[in-house]
């Protein structure tokens, strides 16, 4: 499986070729760093060797370095212009020429009995830890092609035959074998680690955001379907209040109809007039949802709304804040947020026989806000799967309120927070501010 993402692009075609995939950050970064370790090695032994009576052809000195040198600064240019990472094809291109420099000064050093040659797989860890399979394949192929010739072709390095200098250039070699084994084991560790750990970083980046716009689609189909719904609903519940009108004038002159009829007409007209005031506000905060409508909401207008709402839904209850509302904090919200929020609130009612509390407070630039209930407590089932539809710890619920709540606070970039406790259940809320904005 490749690690790169595709590059924006308009042609389709294009798009899914892997040679116009684009590499995760700081890719390039990295493989300037390995040319200037490259660079510095041959370097490093093309002086060695004639200290140690064995000598190099000119071309290494004059043409070879030189050109590595300038591969470097080629890559450098590409990584400073291209800080996301370039796409596989320019990558691959600079990689298979390290590789082919390399091998031109193997072959006028010793071929495969110099140890440098042990860096050519180098070259092959990062392309397995970074492009995909068809880059990875090209590299090892050409790696070992030129291993293979390397072992047939190449100008043999060998010691003059000077004051018995055949031991020590045997010595020089084994060393120099080790050292390049140690220098291989560093650049693994130095570069090719931290490529891979990136990459699995960024997978776990994508796979994150895809979650999130999955969550989010969801809630716009919820939302599609609640406007709908709600539009459904609203006829039928015209026509009951045409027909309850009709009840009214008929029973209004029959004086053997008790006060309690009329009394009782009355009371499911006020209720289907407060039903159709939630299918109105219902469609309302879909549409709004849908365009993703967001506006600054002052914290105090918010509590108070928290208030009346749960008033509504629980008037034999009472929402306890332990905390002055702070008047002049202000937050980014939408509809959805005064929901999520009563949800939570509604399972604390749910769970204890005493009132909830709510707590404010303020952290750097996000503002907390902590229900606490007394009831039985949130199981630990439910912590681990937060985020997760059809998630609940009690028998008559279905799972979604909490979900809702979740994903409704993390698409306001805020966060959810499931404190364990030792009696009742403690939620944490938080929400970034909003700066710049103060109430009036």
């Amino acid at each position: 499986m490749t690690n790169c993402t595709p590059s924006d692009t308009s042609d389709p075609a294009a798009e899914g070729h892997w040679l116009k995939q684009t590499l995760q950050p700081n890719s390039l970064r990295f493989l300037t760093c390995y040319m200037a370790i490259q660079f510095a090695v041959i370097l490093l032994t093309s002086v060695a060797f004639p200290s140690q009576y064995a000598w190099l052809l000119d071309r290494v000195y004059w043409v070879l370095l030189p050109a590595q040198a300038v591969l470097t600064l080629i890559t450098l240019f590409f990584a400073r212009r291209h800080p996301g990472g370039g796409s596989v094809g320019a990558y691959l291109l600079l990689l298979l020429g390290s590789i082919a420099l390399l091998v031109w000064y193997l072959y006028g050093a010793g071929g495969h009995t110099n140890p440098v040659i042990s860096l050519l797989l180098v070259p092959l860890a990062m392309s397995a830890a970074l492009l995909g399979w068809q880059a990875t394949s090209i590299v090892a192929l050409m790696v070992l092609l030129c291993y293979t010739l390397l072992t047939q072709l190449f100008v043999p390095l060998e010691p003059n035959h000077y004051n018995g200098q055949e031991q020590h250039f045997m010595q020089l070699h084994l060393t120099g074998m080790w050292l390049t084994f140690l220098v291989s084991v560093l650049l693994i560790l130095g570069l090719i680690l931290p490529l891979a750990l990136t990459s699995r970083a960024q997978q776990q980046r994508i796979a994150q955001q895809q979650e999130k716009m999955l969550r989010n689609e969801k809630i716009i189909a919820m939302a599609t379907f609640a406007a709908g719904t709600a539009h459904k609903l609203g006829t039928p519940l015209s026509t009951v209040a045409i027909l309850l009108e009709d009840l009214q004038e008929s029973f209004a002159d029959r004086k053997e109809f008790s006060s309690d009829v009329t009394n009782d007409l009355n009371t499911m007209k006020q209720q289907i007039q407060i039903c159709k005031t939630i299918l109105r506000d219902m469609m309302r905060r879909a549409d709004k949802l849908r365009n993703n409508t967001r506006s600054p909401l002052p914290v105090a207008d918010l509590i108070n709304e928290l208030r009346q709402q749960f008033s509504l839904l629980h008037p034999a209850r009472q929402l306890n804040i332990l905390t002055a509302p702070l008047p002049h904090v202000v937050i980014e919200g939408d509809e959805t947020l005064e929901l999520a929020l009563l949800n939570l609130l509604d399972n604390a009612v749910q769970e204890s026989q005493a009132d909830p509390q709510l707590q404010l407070r303020l952290h750097d630039d996000r503002l907390c806000i902590r229900i606490i209930d007394t009831g039985p407590g949130i199981p630990e089932i439910v912590r681990q799967q937060l985020g997760k539809p059809f998630n609940t710890g009690r028998t008559d619920g279905l799972g979604l309120g909490l979900f809702l709540s979740h994903t409704t606070i993390n698409r306001l970039g805020g966060a959810l927070q499931l404190i364990p406790a030792e009696s009742g259940a403690v939620i944490d809320v938080w929400l970034p501010l909003l700066l710049g904005e103060s109430s009036t």
